[in-house]
């Protein structure tokens, strides 16, 4: 027998990534007849990475999984934007970048206040600079360009 400390669902099927429907949610203090086992699960390894979020600088751990896609180096402005020489957009502007233009991202992304910017080289002319990627929490100017 067992005696339940912290609250669990009672489910129908032995394994926790498959378990099926939740027969009975136990409550802390229920007590648990052993029908069969104890058995050990095992759980397939999971490939995990060290990070921080670029938004507020929080690090922890992150499973990469379907959920998670590495950072593309190509990509697509969507709309018009200024390249600069440096991080911040007050700086010199190198060039107009136009829409559907192809960006190799160099560097970052970083964020300059609100704005995520990246230093990237166009590919139509070899121009190197920095350009926003997302202006605040509107639509993202760049998009990634499909392998």
């Amino acid at each position: 027998h067992y005696s339940v400390l912290v609250a669990a669902p009672l489910t129908q099927k032995f394994s926790s990534a498959d378990s099926g429907e939740v027969v009975k949610e136990l409550s802390v203090g229920d007590a648990v007849m052993v029908l069969e086992g104890p058995k050990e699960e095992v759980y397939p390894a999971e490939t995990r990475v060290k990070g921080k979020a670029l938004s507020d600088g929080t690090v922890g751990w992150i499973s990469l999984s379907s959920s998670t896609t590495p950072w593309a180096p190509f990509y697509k402005c969507k709309t018009a934007s200024t390249m600069h020489e440096a991080l911040v957009s007050e700086s010199s502007a190198v060039r107009e970048i136009e829409a559907q233009e192809v960006l190799e991202v160099l560097e970052g992304p970083c964020f300059e206040g609100d704005d995520l910017r990246a230093k990237c080289c166009a590919e139509k002319d070899g121009a190197t600079g920095w350009v926003t990627v997302q202006e605040g929490d509107a639509a993202p100017r760049l998009e990634p360009l499909a392998a």
